[in-house]
């Protein structure tokens, strides 16, 4: 068995693959960041050769299968953009193992380890139905940055990172009105980050309003707690379950 260490944008990903005894080229699987979607439970791949079927394993902390899936693909072409899903798990993933098998019976396998970084922060104080940020709340955004800068500085020189805004609100108002009040707010936040410094580095926003509550409440309820963002730095996008998608502002 020949064992290749690869380092990729977003994750240290591991490639084994069975020696081949058919003349070409030696089998490969082919990921790219974009190919992962832990909020659709789908990993994308492309194989050199014909493939028959790959397996996907979940794994959770400690090591604990979550869960597995296996699909068949009846020889597709060599290239073929393939994907395979598994089912919803209930703990965060530590780790995913994709193993892609050949019409010849050959064989390549790539874990792929999700990397995220949590920023711990002050919470910016709007005005209500606001999205501008008072400079009395620069110093809060300020701290924050430092702590963006010095988790990209330590761990970019191993992986490309990416940062994620998310912007939530309390049930005060409509969906709709929440929704994109969280994420003009979140725009605003990810902006000043822009501005001070976080320079050549993709920064995506997304506004969650009401819909992902830190405390649940009623309708209608003003709840400081569920007035928040998150400043997340990572190697593909959160798996927060919510409305909307991912917008990249830089």
């Amino acid at each position: 068995m020949k064992t290749v260490g690869l380092l990729v944008t977003f994750a240290t990903i591991a490639a084994f693959a069975l020696p081949s005894l058919a003349k070409g080229k030696e089998l490969e699987l082919q990921i790219s960041k974009e190919d992962v979607d832990l909020s659709t439970r789908t990993v994308g791949f492309r194989l050199n050769r014909p493939c028959a079927s790959a397996q996907i394993q979940i794994f959770g902390a400690g090591n604990a299968l979550m869960g597995e899936s296996v699909q068949e693909y009846n020889g597709a072409a060599a290239g073929t953009k393939l994907s395979i899903q598994w089912k919803e798990v209930y703990n965060d993933v530590a780790r995913i193992e994709l193993k892609a098998t050949d019409v010849n019976g050959f064989w390549v396998s790539w874990e792929i380890v999700p990397f995220f970084v949590d920023i711990p922060h002050e919470e910016v104080v709007f005005e209500t139905g606001k999205s501008v940020i008072r400079p009395s709340e620069a110093p809060k955004l300020d701290a924050a940055l430092v702590l963006l800068l010095d988790a990209i500085k330590k761990h970019g020189r191993d992986m490309q990172c990416e940062v994620y805004v998310a912007g939530f609100t309390d049930t005060v108002d409509s969906v709709a009105y929440n929704r994109q009040l969280s994420l003009d707010r979140a725009r605003a936040i990810a902006r000043y980050f822009i501005e001070h410094g976080l320079k050549g580095i993709p920064i995506w926003v997304r506004g969650f309003g009401e819909e992902v509550l830190a405390v649940q409440t009623a309708d209608s309820v003003a709840e400081p707690r569920n007035r928040r963002a998150s400043y997340i730095v990572g190697v593909v996008p959160p798996d927060i379950k919510g409305p909307g998608a991912w917008q990249r502002l830089q």
